[in-house]
């Protein structure tokens, strides 16, 4: 499958501008992901890095062209970056560049299995664990330290993401990715997988405009199951009224949840996590499901 990356530069008091872009592209969204770099202080913007695939490129450009974002090549954003960040390595690793083997195996050996823990960097656990050139008992450290380093990243996210809206897009996007890991899952780590999508839960309800955030959520088939349900409770709380009537403020976010929820894959969910939901969260949900399919018979 063919991509094309295209940037835009978002400034201090640009936050609406990316947040009414986002709902315009809702509907090719899982045919887009967005990496954001923060500019430094200095430059006091931050760039969007988009890689979206080649059949909906045209519908993505269409809509960025009426966003009034602004477009930036990658050039621009190395130049910008590099004037705020002073290590070599950090730096290529900023700008989506590979590291060479040297610099990877010199942070290996610099830093320590306590420095990654304390960065909640378990990522870079994660490659010293199937590294194999390393000692075995690195390997096996990193391995014994991999859980506490998540732990330690899903904090770190949480709690940005409370701080601003503007730092909450990022926050749910290192959420969902670690919700959604595949080998951390591998590793059996699952109850950790589901605090990471809990907490991805809580920064959408502590923004009134993040409710359609929680369908993406609830519509992610790597998501863990119950935190998929619980989202879609969630945003049943926060937007119904009842089983054919909506809080007007959320009118956006409902519109967003008729065109977009994956009814199937939530039925399929839930038959699996039932017996974990107390009463009035099995009410909700059944109210929210109830409403979608009242609303796409075109109610």
């Amino acid at each position: 499958m063919e991509f094309k990356k295209i940037s835009v530069e978002l400034f201090e008091n640009e936050g609406i501008k990316l947040k009414n872009f986002l709902i315009a592209i809702a509907d090719i969204r899982n045919s887009i992901s967005v990496k954001k770099f923060e500019g430094g202080n200095e430059s006091k913007s931050d760039f969007y890095i988009f890689t979206v695939e080649m059949d909906v490129l045209k519908e993505f450009v269409v809509k960025l062209s009426k966003s009034d974002l602004k477009i930036v090549s990658q050039e621009e954003i190395n130049n910008k970056l590099k004037s705020t960040i002073k290590s070599n390595s950090a730096y290529n690793s900023a700008v989506n560049q590979d590291l060479s083997p040297a610099e990877l195996k010199a942070i290996k050996r610099i830093k320590t299995i306590e420095d990654f823990i304390k960065d909640g960097e378990y990522k870079v656990l994660l490659d010293i664990i199937k590294d194999i050139r390393l000692e075995q008992n690195k390997r096996n450290r990193a391995e014994t330290a991999l859980p506490v380093a998540v732990k330690r990243a899903i904090d770190i996210n949480y709690e940005e993401g409370l701080q601003s809206k503007r730092r909450a897009f990022v926050s749910l996007e290192e959420l969902t990715e670690i919700a959604t890991n595949s080998q951390l899952k591998n590793l059996r780590l699952n109850h950790i997988l589901e605090n990471a999508g809990y907490k991805a839960i809580e920064i959408c309800i502590n923004y009134n405009d993040f409710a359609d955030e929680l369908i993406k959520i609830g519509n992610n088939i790597k998501m863990p199951n119950i935190i998929s349900v619980r989202a879609i409770i969630k945003f049943a709380e926060i937007t119904l009224k009842d089983d054919r009537n909506f809080n007007p403020e959320f009118e956006a976010d409902i519109v967003f949840a008729i065109k977009n929820t994956n009814l199937r894959w939530l039925n399929i969910a839930y038959d699996s996590v039932n017996r974990e939901l107390s009463d009035e969260e099995k009410t909700f949900f059944e109210k929210f499901m109830s409403f979608i399919k009242f609303k796409k018979l075109g109610n």
